[in-house]
């Protein structure tokens, strides 16, 4: 979960910016679901609140009981998936040294296509994404050959939970960045054996960079490392899933995501109050106990001595029971659609010309991330090329699989396979397998029809 304070004041060079606080409200829910039900259960109370006079051991009873059904995290990966069924490629344009660079973009083993997975999975997660272009100064340049893995540019992925601070003079578009501010967690040998994980706040300047750290048992930062960057500016590229301003965005997937925890508030109910009818009360009525009270079990008797003696277990009818179920199967079968609105098509208007409709109907929200995908590949990629003393066109266009769209008829029979699926007039196993059979979810996504 993200933490806007860190003991930080105004001053402080920890100290996320306006627009960074924004966003982290909505950051805060994805990322718990993300991080499936065992940080969903660190959140406690934040949640799953506490019931009126419950006690904190029924509470941590009940909440240990309860199992996320991560509807969010099924549908991303959905979506993710969409559009690297197919590898990403460049076109033929692409200088050769460019093109060897995306075999391990990020030197660390990632080709292009996986980076640019990846880069999308951050983007809808959180709205929007960046990429950093980092590499060797010059002087260290001027001695090697930029062919060598280990002195050559290369590709950062900065989620936007990570980039908490940036300034521009201009009207903060991107262009006119003249500071942005990273937060990083590295881990350092320590001993022998021993690793520890260290924070520190990376700051890039148009010439030059430095890396904050705070040293232990202090409570200001200081300048741990410093140097000239390589380029007059800084090579920072952005991937907007959902634009809210300048090098800002929203979760695509929120409404997904309230849902999902509406889901887990539910599902933990359903599972109390399960756990309660699985064990009937003993009701008791004008009997006397011993001093060790009533002696229950096989080859036992137990003898009433007055009027109106009676003992019977008293069970939950079980109605509740039934009503929570079809409220968890409800949830899951619209969370299992949701997902699917970032790539319905969208129809274009009557009055258009043929070519535009065509265009317009091959249009999705995943459709315009994905091109602007493309775009910001691209802008990191010349940036690469540009410190290879190359022209920014060496770096070709990047081309990634867009033929993914669901048309306006397959939407509007999932509608209505939804609304029969909710009235209760088709099961929800038919209702699964004809999404399915209509490709519309993979395998991956939801469960086995035939197991329901």
């Amino acid at each position: 979960m993200i933490r806007i304070t860190d003991g930080a004041s105004d001053s402080d060079v920890s100290t996320p910016n306006a627009a960074y606080r924004s966003m982290c409200e909505d950051w805060a829910l994805v990322h718990d679901l993300m991080g499936g039900t065992r940080s969903m259960r660190d959140s406690g109370e934040r949640w799953l609140p506490k019931e009126p006079k419950e006690s904190d051991a029924a509470y941590r009873n009940r909440l240990d009981r309860s199992v996320l059904f991560n509807g969010f995290g099924r549908a991303l990966q959905t979506l993710v998936g969409k559009p690297f069924q197919r590898p990403v490629t460049l076109s033929d344009t692409a200088h050769p040294a460019v093109r060897r660079l995306t075999n391990n973009v990020d030197r660390a083993g990632r080709n292009l296509t996986v980076f640019a997975r990846d880069l999308l999975r951050s983007a809808l997660v959180e709205g929007v994404a960046h990429v950093l272009v980092d590499y060797p100064s010059r002087e260290k340049r001027a001695d090697a050959d930029v062919e060598e893995d280990g002195d050559r540019p290369y590709l950062v992925l900065v989620p936007a939970s990570n980039l908490i601070g940036w300034w521009s003079e201009d009207d903060g578009a991107g262009d006119g960045l003249n500071r942005i501010r990273i937060r990083e967690t590295v881990v350092e040998r320590e001993g022998a054996w021993g690793e520890r994980a260290v924070s520190q706040i990376r700051v890039i300047y148009p010439d030059r960079y430095e890396i904050w750290r705070r040293p232990e048992a202090s409570t200001d930062w200081s300048i741990w490392r410093s140097g000239p960057m390589a380029r007059q500016e800084i090579p920072l590229a952005t991937l907007h899933a959902a634009r809210t301003g300048p090098m800002t965005g929203r979760p695509p997937l929120m409404d997904l995501a309230w849902l999902n925890l509406a889901h887990w508030q539910s599902s933990s109910d359903q599972r109390h109050i399960l756990h309660v009818a699985r064990v009937p009360l003993l009701f008791a009525r004008n009997l006397r106990p011993g001093e060790n009270g009533l002696d229950i079990g096989p080859n036992r008797l137990i003898v009433g001595d007055s009027d109106g003696a009676d003992l019977k277990f008293v069970e939950h009818s079980g109605s509740a029971i039934e009503a929570g179920r079809q409220d968890l199967v409800d949830l899951e079968d619209r969370m299992a659609v949701m997902g699917l609105d970032l790539i319905a098509r969208r129809p274009g208007s009557a009055t258009a010309t043929a070519r535009a409709i065509d265009a317009a109907q091959a249009d999705s929200a995943l459709v315009a991330v994905t091109r602007a995908l493309e775009a910001t590949l691209g802008q990191a990629l010349a940036y690469c090329a540009e410190w290879m003393d190359l022209p920014p066109e060496a770096a070709g266009q990047v081309n990634v699989h867009q033929d993914f769209g669901i048309d306006g008829r397959s939407m509007d029979e999932l509608d209505l396979l939804l609304r029969a699926r909710l009235a209760g007039e088709i099961t929800r196993s038919v209702f699964l397998r004809e999404v399915q059979r209509r490709g519309l979810l993979g395998d991956a996504s939801i469960e086995d029809p035939a197991d329901l």
